[in-house]
């Protein structure tokens, strides 16, 4: 046996350090809305969820990322069963759903939405991002996918439309690679039996990207005079070492998020 998958990480460190200039783009927008106390909401359907969960609740994250999950889109661990993988990626097929997801929402000028997909051609993904450039078409509109994939790949959206494209028709749009093989899978094993394809890159693509957009979003609060509340890491200092003062700004950001008399009237067509 011999390992070789570490080898792919290479590929996505230079694909990151490539995007240095967008990543830098984005941080500004995030910085924008966090300094005047808006958030930056983050959306994606089954396993990119876990993206959305290391931007909103996490050691070393930042307050004033809001998480736009719906269980039914993002909860594929049953697998099997009721509420089964059959089930969940056919609720993914259903459009309609970003207009219903936007619905629960108040926006303010300047609020940034990220889409999360590995492929960028989901349809609820690409749903929430065509109904969000409706609504809100001067907000700006960040995209996490495989640029490869979604720009060539077929379009499953009835628009005709993957990630690709909602970013070429946003006002305010940058769409950051992350990284992945077409087919995400980045391992071959030629075994006895069969040839395994193996070791998708999506996830650790994605994961790079945002981890480096926390980076750059906190160093541009900083050069502004923004002290900003990042989660630290309690096991080394203790329970609620700044835990309720990065609960409480969330709060204060979030309850605006439910309600806010200042938010955007979304646009009809």
């Amino acid at each position: 046996m011999q390992l070789t998958f570490p080898k792919q990480l290479d590929r996505l460190r230079d694909n990151a350090l490539a995007q240095q200039d967008k990543l830098i783009a984005a941080a500004n927008l995030f910085a924008d809305s966090l300094a005047a106390g808006g958030v930056v909401h983050i959306y994606a359907n089954g396993h990119s969820r876990v993206t959305v969960e290391e931007l909103v609740v996490r050691r070393g994250a930042l307050s004033g990322f809001h998480a736009l999950l719906c269980n039914g889109l993002a909860n594929f661990t049953d697998v099997v069963g009721s509420d089964g993988l059959r089930v969940n990626q056919s609720i993914e097929m259903c459009e309609g759903l970003g207009a219903k997801l936007l619905d629960e929402i108040s926006v303010k000028a300047g609020e940034p939405l990220i889409v999360v997909s590995a492929t960028g051609q989901t349809q609820a993904a690409v749903d929430t991002a065509l109904e969000w450039t409706r609504r809100y078409p001067d907000n700006p509109l960040i995209c996490i996918c495989s640029e490869e994939q979604a720009r060539t790949g077929a379009a499953k959206h009835s628009s005709g439309k993957t990630l690709w494209h909602c970013i070429q028709d946003s006002r305010n749009g940058i769409l950051l690679d992350n990284g992945m093989p077409m087919g995400d899978l980045s391992t071959t094993v030629e075994g006895k039996h069969d040839t395994y394809q193996v070791c998708p890159l999506s996830s650790i693509g994605s994961l790079t990207l945002v981890h480096s957009l926390n980076e750059l979003t906190i160093q541009a609060l900083d050069a502004r005079g923004v002290k900003h509340h990042v989660l630290r890491n309690m096991h080394l200092g203790g329970y609620g070492v700044n835990y309720d003062e990065w609960l409480a700004d969330q709060r204060k950001r979030y309850s605006a998020v439910m309600y806010n008399p200042d938010a955007l009237t979304p646009k009809k067509d």
